[in-house]
């Protein structure tokens, strides 16, 4: 098997490679893609039903249509074209299909309620143990006179009174609070003391969508979301305020919509994109390639120049995205790790910036959160992956070891944090196997690879290898192109030796199981919003491409240290 692999993964590398730089922009940046959601495709077309009806007719029937012919034969939605139906997403798509074409499309929503019914019906859509947004979810089916009104749970309208340190912490779901806050006010009926209450909170919460439009540019955008700004520019249209803010977002809506009539629930994640095969390229020998001039360039450059008040960060971090991403750490590590990458550190200011925006950033407890600090609030709770990655890079583009405090105390949070069995949780991702493992790589590269936290985090991905030879989440999905390389980065960075068996099923699992261009398929694993899932081409493809390109290093530091006399892994050069 070795001898296949020695055959066949530097091939594997240099066709990866050139694959993806053939699809680098003239800009330096990569482009990627996310899959059309129903959801996003069914809020956005309400949004524009209530903000823009007769200027919006033609998206609103292309999205009709798209969501009429994505209906699954069991009547439900998915997260993607043709994926296992969910509440959510079923929830939305019958909810638009009932108020923006009921005689059309009295059919489809007859099957999808069936299929709502048979899982608990509307009882389970309003549970959030099983249904994570459905205080949303039922506001659309109660406009769709499916769900009544007076039974959906009013907005915390108290949020926008409090001081803007703390309502920072509820960053990433304040845009829905505010708005249906606002919605709520001029479309229910409340008691003295609330009406007082909303009556307050909206100027503030308005104000906020001023501060917020500012800083992310004119599109209208807010988080690069069409879901999110969907979901807000409804609650304003629908509330029948600041029609100058809905129009924006009904611009923003129509730049984003796909040519099918559809929407994705982000409009990309170029800047993670563009970091992820950066360094994949970097890991196989391509840092140098003229054809990555101005990669680093186009990095720098996203760097935000100002705090962000949204969340109450300093300036000198990164988003996922151009134009209205938030900075957040783990997009704040991948830049600093890229840019390492791409050598000359002590003339890239950039970097010492970044180091200082990770060092202000983490968590009392040593942890790391996505957007704010010591918040235990949805998606802003302290996450392995991230932390992971913050260390990641603080070792990388600062220098910094395991005797360096915030080092040390984020070691010691991944071993409070670690379960019994070894594995360790992530919010990002679905199951265990990103958390483990990229806590794993991060301690191997910090020198801990024999530590008892490394130990049971190898020891737990060594048990949870797929029959097939690569990794799933470790709770009984197939194996994923993502998750395997994660696994593989940590065990080859931890120590393990590039003939280990299950390294070596890993890899040729990877070789396998590539597609006629080279790259590799992703996968539906990664969590937005909390209750969505999506997947990233440029994600999968680019830790692929570092996991082979690890491995590679391996095996040519394993041939010139004399430990075999087996020919190495021929890594691939530039034809620039």
């Amino acid at each position: 098997m070795r001898e296949e692999l020695l055959a066949d993964a530097g091939p594997a590398i240099k066709q990866a490679a050139e694959a993806l730089l053939a699809a680098r922009r003239p800009d330096g940046s990569w482009q990627d893609h996310l899959p059309s959601a129903a959801i996003s495709t069914a809020t956005s077309a309400v949004a524009l039903y209530y903000a823009d009806p007769a200027g919006s007719a033609d998206l609103i029937r292309a999205a009709v249509t798209w969501l009429r012919d994505h209906q699954l034969p069991t009547g439900g939605w998915g997260d993607g074209p043709g994926l296992p139906a969910t509440l959510p997403a079923t929830a939305f798509a019958t909810a638009a299909l009932r108020l923006l074409a009921p005689e059309a499309t009295g059919d489809d929503v007859r099957r999808a309620l069936a299929w709502i019914d048979l899982r608990g019906g509307m009882a389970a859509v309003a549970n959030p143990e099983r249904c994570a947004l459905h205080v949303l979810c039922l506001q659309f089916l109660a406009l769709a006179g499916l769900y009544d009104e007076t039974r959906i749970r009013r907005m915390p309208a108290a949020v926008a009174l409090l001081p803007r340190r703390l309502r920072q912490k509820v960053s990433f779901v304040v845009p829905v609070t505010f708005s249906w806050t606002v919605m709520q006010r001029h479309t229910w009926s409340f008691g003295p003391v609330l009406r007082a209450v909303f009556r307050l909170a909206e100027p503030r919460a308005l104000a906020y969508f001023d501060e917020l439009l500012r800083q992310q540019g004119d599109e209208g955008g807010m988080q690069e979301s069409p879901l999110l700004v969907s979901m807000v520019c409804f609650a304003l249209a629908r509330a029948g305020v600041r029609p100058d803010l809905v129009d924006r977002m009904v611009h923003y809506l129509h730049v984003t919509v796909r040519p099918d009539g559809s929407w994705a629930v982000n409009r990309d994640l170029e800047f993670s994109a563009t970091t992820f095969v950066a360094i994949g390229l970097q890991e196989t020998g391509y840092a140098a390639d003229p054809r990555l001039a101005g990669t680093a360039a186009w990095i720098e450059e996203r760097q935000w120049d100002a705090p962000f008040p949204a969340t109450g960060c300093p300036p000198g971090g990164w988003a996922w995205s151009v134009a209205s991403g938030w900075p957040n750490t783990d997009d704040t590590a991948d830049g600093l790790m890229a840019l390492a990458g791409f050598g000359d550190r002590a003339g890239r200011p950039a970097l010492r910036r970044g180091v200082d925006w990770l060092l202000a950033m983490q968590n009392r407890n040593g942890s790391w959160s996505c957007f704010c600090r010591d918040n235990h609030v949805a998606l802003d709770a302290p996450c392995a992956v991230i932390t992971a990655h913050a260390v990641d890079a603080l070792h990388r583009a600062g220098g910094l070891g395991p005797r360096d405090r915030p080092i040390a105390r984020a070691v010691r949070w991944f071993a409070r944090t670690q379960r019994p069995d070894g594995s360790l949780p992530c919010l990002w991702y679905r199951g265990s196997t990103a958390g483990t493992a990229q806590v794993l790589e991060v301690l191997g590269a910090l020198g801990l690879g024999d530590g008892e936290t490394a130990r049971g985090c190898r020891r737990w991905l060594l048990d949870n290898q797929s029959p097939d030879g690569g990794w799933g989440d470790g709770e009984g999905a197939a194996s994923s192109a993502e998750e395997t390389a994660w696994a593989l980065l940590g065990l080859l960075r931890s120590g393990a030796a590039p003939g280990t068996p299950a390294v070596q099923r890993g890899v040729d699992w990877l070789i396998r199981h590539r597609t006629a261009d080279g790259l590799w398929a992703p996968t539906l694993l990664g969590v937005y919003f909390l209750d969505l899932w999506y997947h990233d081409d440029l994600l999968a493809a680019g830790y692929v491409l570092q996991a082979l390109g690890r491995y590679a290093q391996a095996v040519h530091r394993q041939e010139e240290a004399g430990r075999s006399t087996r020919p190495a892994v021929p890594m691939p050069r530039s034809s620039s």
